[in-house]
């Protein structure tokens, strides 16, 4: 499966890496994007905005709360 991940802090980056280690295909991005470094070294594709993470079957977001998912899905996330 092709999974788009958005939000890679203290429980979205363990969560991306288990649907990593099951072996499914995925496109991370961060607004730091530094935090997708362990996971694109582990085979992930790191994605330079929120539209490319969506381009896939499933959209995860992790991100902090409310007003970052609206900053992110309607103002592009940055």
């Amino acid at each position: 499966m092709k999974i788009g991940f958005m939000g890679l802090g203290a429980m979205g980056a363990p969560m991306a890496d288990n649907l990593l280690r099951a072996g499914h295909a995925l496109r991370v991005w961060n607004r730091s994007p530094a935090a997708a470094a362990p996971l694109t070294a582990a085979g992930a594709t790191r994605v330079d905005t929120p539209a490319e993470a969506a381009c896939g079957d499933v959209l995860i977001t992790m991100l902090a709360d409310d007003d970052t998912t609206r900053e992110v899905v309607v103002a592009g996330g940055r």
